[in-house]
């Protein structure tokens, strides 16, 4: 029955609850073992779990691994092709994250609670989006020595409340496109300092790089599974001939 719960909770797992998995280090009670030593409930499959919290860049070639868990990151890679890429149709609004054109995504904002409360994702609303990020807004909102990039989604002054956020890169689109006559009043909404220009023309100089995490090597012995408690997920499509 334990094994039978293991490959259920594997098979349902998605990559935005990668962040929610806890991890331990290795001990005596845990992971649960045989007498003899060997460990039980293993699953494995040919996914790695590592590949359900990243997703590649949809402009990149080749592709680039976009870590979903570092949000900031995220945001300013994609937010270097809006900027950058000469391939990019800046005609039309983009989402930051998946760079598909309004309005297949569509972000929400809400305030949080108490008189001191900021802006922030409502992800009960968001919708849409394939790139399933999340990121400190107040800290990305301000672009800063640590995060350049504050291409975030900010609320239209001039549409109505219940309107979706637009992304901060494409806000001159939106009011070419529907408040034209209002353009050199609100300006400042899109316009960048000349820091977070040069900074994002950077990170778009370096977009190929690859940034991974060093973890250390460990010092326990290597775990040998017990073959009678070994869980292998049957892959979800198969070829028939």
């Amino acid at each position: 029955m334990l094994m039978a719960l293991t490959a259920s909770l594997f098979q349902n797992l998605m990559g935005s609850h990668l962040k929610s998995v806890p991890k331990f280090a290795p001990s005596k009670e845990y992971p649960y073992r045989e007498a003899s030593g060997k460990v039980c409930f293993l699953c494995e499959s040919n996914q790695d779990l590592a590949d359900l919290g990243s997703s590649n860049c949809p402009r990149c070639s080749p592709s680039a691994p976009l870590d979903l868990s570092q949000g900031q990151h995220v945001l300013e890679h994609v937010g270097a092709h809006i900027l950058k890429d000469p391939g990019i149709d800046r005609s039309v609004e983009l989402c930051g994250l998946c760079l598909h054109p309004s309005p297949l995504c569509q972000f929400y904002l809400s305030k949080g609670k108490g008189s001191k409360g900021t802006l922030k994702v409502n992800y009960a609303l968001t919708r849409g989006c394939i790139m399933k990020v999340k990121f400190t807004y107040k800290i990305m909102a301000t672009s800063s020595l640590s995060f350049p990039c504050s291409n975030v989604p900010i609320q239209c002054p001039v549409c109505p409340k219940t309107n979706p956020a637009v992304w901060r890169y494409s806000m001159k689109t939106h009011f070419e496109q529907n408040h034209r006559q209002l353009m050199p009043k609100h300006k400042d909404l899109w316009t960048l300092s000349n820091f977070e220009t040069s900074e994002m023309v950077k990170i778009w100089g370096k977009r190929a790089t690859v940034l991974t995490k060093r973890t250390r090597k460990s010092k326990l012995p290597p775990l040998v599974v017990s073959e009678d408690h070994r869980v292998q997920i049957v892959p979800m499509y198969a070829v028939v001939h």
